[in-house]
């Protein structure tokens, strides 16, 4: 038998060692799951009672751009123009309140803006119609994305120099995004400390959906010169069609759940408006809207309504 050289051989076994490792790493490179795939997701959409306790805080923050109230329709001269700054207040809200995730048991970052400011437009048309404009530009502020587009239809239904009864039908369509689940403050922490209880790993990207249609009617008591105050009420209701959208990561979880809700709400609201000029007027209005709302499970239905206060100054431009 001729035996092979020493060197040979162990040529030989480094080949096939290397051969090996090769194959093994191939096998694990092929089944190991990458760091994307690791990571569980979330993505199932649920639909919620209108006095679950997330749904309370979306008809809550939907209220306070309800477009009603402030001015009571009139008769105007076909083609004339309107515009104004509408001014909304938004109470803070305590820390019970901000508990609305998970069915009332973990907290929401709501207390983002302390104001919601809206530019309106009026066009009178024939008919004693006036179409009304009124939306707020994508922006960025408050750390809040904010797109919404309302549009309404008014007319008076009664008239006359001192009184005048009108009717307004309306609705809006549009988002607000922010980062509700995860604010930025809490990435600071250690995931699952007392800063960060929830489990951020980064800033969420959350979106809440603010849908409605509805209708009011108010009426309004004009003095004659020189007197500028005029009084004025409404009393609505709309419907809803509400969403909030999760986009966050939690413990290494991809969190994309989408909650849906809807139902009806009602309001009232009262104040004054000034006839700064001829042209100028400053109208100020006390809101209110009760909402119900079951904070956990099994837990008897509340109102928690809201309660703001607007203004709104317009200048009549022809």
């Amino acid at each position: 038998m001729q035996l092979e050289p020493l060197s040979s051989v162990g040529c030989r076994s480094g080949v096939l060692r290397l051969a090996a490792c090769l194959a093994v790493c191939t096998v694990l490179v092929l089944v190991a799951p990458s760091p994307a795939a690791a990571q569980m997701m979330m993505n199932s959409t649920d639909h919620l009672s209108f006095d679950r306790p997330e749904s309370w805080a979306l008809k809550y923050f939907t209220s306070a751009t309800l477009v009603g109230g402030l001015e009571t329709p009139r008769t105007q001269k076909p083609g004339s123009v309107s515009i104004g700054l509408e001014v909304g207040w938004l109470p803070r809200l305590t820390a019970p309140q901000q508990l609305v995730g998970y069915d009332g048991t973990r907290a929401q970052d709501l207390n983002k803006a302390p104001f919601f400011p809206r530019p309106r437009v009026a066009i009178a048309l024939p008919g004693s119609l006036t179409f009304v404009v009124a939306v707020v530009p994508p922006v960025p502020m408050f750390g809040l994305k904010t797109k919404l587009l309302a549009l309404a239809l008014e007319r008076p239904v009664y008239e006359t120099p001192a009184l005048a009864v009108g009717v307004r039908v309306y609705g809006q369509l549009g988002s607000v995004q922010g980062s509700y689940t995860c604010p930025a403050r809490t990435v600071a922490f250690e995931p699952g400390s007392v800063g960060n209880p929830d489990g951020c790993q980064a800033a969420s990207s959350d979106k809440a959906t603010l849908r409605y249609a509805g209708g009011e009617a108010s009426v309004a008591y004009r003095p004659d010169a020189p007197y500028r105050l005029s009084p004025h009420a409404a009393i609505g209701l709309a419907y809803m069609n509400v969403g909030f959208q999760v986009n966050a990561l939690t413990f290494g979880m991809i969190d994309h759940t989408h909650y849906l809700s809807h139902g009806m709400a009602v309001f009232a609201s009262g104040g004054l408006s000034y006839r700064l000029t001829s042209r100028l007027i400053l109208s100020t209005d006390v809101f209110y809207s009760p909402l119900s709302v079951r904070r956990g499970f099994g837990a008897p239905a509340q109102n928690d309504g809201l309660f703001n206060i607007r203004t709104l100054v317009t200048y009549r431009m022809r």
